[in-house]
């Protein structure tokens, strides 16, 4: 009788089977090197969680980080190689009253605060009524973005009112 309350009480006292008993799980409790990503919950480890300056490229998935993946602002030159600005823009344009034959363009300058000339730029539109317009080029000039906008449909168009979405870098 006394060995088996010696038995029954070594399980008690147990930090395995405390851990389990009181649904708590301490730093003690964990071999290390044992927390698996299947025991993380979703969206469990926040930048809080994250040293500084520890999750590097090979860390990171080609084409791992999306738009879903980025705070608003979140994301500049410093966290990309090579990149030594990273400007996000957006402008909207109306071009309501402008009919332009396939293959013909217009012009739309948009102000992005902090773009030099010897910037890059890339443009695409957000919004695009038709459906017939690209963007062909865009130029970073001092403080603004100069973007050709073209018809690719093979009729008379109207851009109508667009929405141009802007990316300038410096490398």
């Amino acid at each position: 009788m006394l060995v088996a309350a010696f038995v029954a009480g070594s399980f008690v006292a147990s930090p395995e089977l405390r851990a389990y008993a009181a649904n708590t799980v301490f730093s003690a409790d964990i071999v290390d090197g044992q927390v698996m990503t299947v025991d993380l919950a979703n969206n469990a480890v926040t930048a809080a969680k994250v040293k500084d300056g520890e999750i590097k490229a090979p860390e990171i998935a080609t084409n791992a980080v999306g738009p879903s993946e980025i705070a608003t602002d979140a994301v500049g030159a410093a966290e990309l190689a090579g990149v030594t600005k990273l400007l996000f823009g957006e402008c909207t344009r109306d071009f309501s009253s402008t009919h332009l034959p396939g293959g013909n363009y217009v012009d739309a300058e948009c102000n992005i605060i902090g773009v030099a000339n010897e910037d890059s730029a890339v443009a695409t539109l957000n919004v695009n009524p038709t459906g017939c317009f690209d963007t062909s080029s865009a130029n970073a000039d001092t403080g603004n973005v100069d973007v050709r906008i073209r018809n690719e449909c093979s009729t008379i168009q109207s851009p109508g009112v667009v929405k141009i979405g802007i990316i300038v870098f410096d490398k």
